[in-house]
């Protein structure tokens, strides 16, 4: 499978996130995989974002940025915007990982087994559902 540069520095990040969460054993293994996946090309992708931050933000504070009303800004928007929807070299064989929207649960009061709706802040699923996971 090809990924557009964006496809991999947005999933990464939630990967990560979804990763800190209490899931199956399946699903965090799956999880697992992926981040190691794009771990290397998560990495490159933020080098050369650092590398347009360095090239065209300037120094406040000690700290590097691309201020959003620098003169700057529009030239880092577009060199970057440029750089991710290009094509990762490489192609990925990603195993979409299947998260339970419920999970089997013991009720605290009393002792039945249950099924617990499993809560996911949407900004975490949102870069992750068109390539890397589904819902069920």
């Amino acid at each position: 499978m090809k990924l557009q540069n964006q496809d991999i520095w947005l999933a990464y990040p939630s990967l990560v996130r979804l990763s800190e969460m209490r899931l199956p054993v399946d699903v965090g293994l799956g999880i697992a995989k992926l981040i190691k996946k794009l771990q290397g090309p998560y990495h490159e992708i933020e080098q050369k974002r650092k590398g347009f931050v360095q090239q065209y933000g300037t120094i406040e504070k000690g700290e590097m940025r691309v201020y959003p009303d620098s003169p700057n800004a529009g030239d880092f928007s577009v060199d970057f915007g440029q750089f991710l929807v290009e094509e990762w070299r490489d192609d990925f064989e990603i195993e979409r990982v299947i998260i339970p929207t419920k999970i089997e649960g013991e009720c605290i009061e009393c002792g039945r087994n249950m099924d617990v709706v499993f809560l996911i802040d949407p900004q975490i699923l949102i870069p992750l559902v068109k390539d890397f996971v589904a819902c069920q």
